[in-house]
């Protein structure tokens, strides 16, 4: 990719978010924005209310959220969309397992009240760094998710101020996106996006 820091270049580009917003019931409605790179809207789409039936929440135990969020709903959603992101961010851990599945790269997004939840852990054969998320207060759960195959292996990069938890099989493609917002990597805020995306679903499940 050729590095130009002007409007029409970051007009060009695609950028894909993902998140879903949990439910009182249990289930969950996901949606997924696609922005051009400076910020405007290009695609949106979302999910009518996904609710687990109680034989999935029994057999799926605590695959079950990954399952549903990176295995059905963000595809189902990024199968939807016209236009071909160049990366995906996702905001909930869980969602990882979409890295899986796609062909494109995935981050996770770890946010300010999350990044004490990410550790480093040195691999054994001590050349790489496997690192471990999990949202504050579920540390357990995230590491034997991560332990049982469940969720990828991942490595830290770092955009601007964002800070990026990588699936080690996308780590080569979103290094390359790196390089490619380094000109205006002090511009991105990409937490921003999800809660636009919060805000829309909300409005989505009031009218119904």
């Amino acid at each position: 990719m050729k590095q130009h820091d002007n409007v029409g270049t970051r007009s060009s580009l695609r950028l894909g978010f993902f998140t879903a917003l949990p439910l009182a019931d249990g289930g969950y409605v996901g949606g997924y924005l696609i922005l051009n790179g400076v910020g405007r809207p290009v695609e949106f789409h979302c999910t009518t209310p996904v609710r687990p039936t109680r034989a999935q929440e029994i057999l799926y135990g605590p695959t079950l959220k990954p399952y549903l969020l990176g295995e059905q709903m963000a595809p189902a959603l990024i199968a939807k969309a016209k236009s071909a992101a160049e990366i995906i961010f996702v905001s909930e851990w869980e969602a990882l397992t979409l890295s899986q599945v796609v062909d494109e790269p995935v981050a996770l997004v770890v946010s300010p009240e999350t990044s004490a939840a990410v550790e480093h852990e040195s691999a054994a054969s001590g050349e790489s760094t496997r690192c471990v998320y999990s949202p504050i207060g579920a540390r357990a759960a995230g590491t034997a998710l991560l332990e049982c195959g469940v969720l990828p292996a991942c490595q830290t990069l770092q955009i601007g101020r964002n800070t990026l938890l990588v699936p080690e099989s996308s780590v080569e493609g979103i290094t390359r996106v790196q390089e490619y917002l380094s000109p205006w990597a002090g511009a991105f805020d990409l937490l921003e996006p999800f809660g636009r995306i919060r805000a829309a679903l909300e409005e989505a499940l009031r009218r119904g």
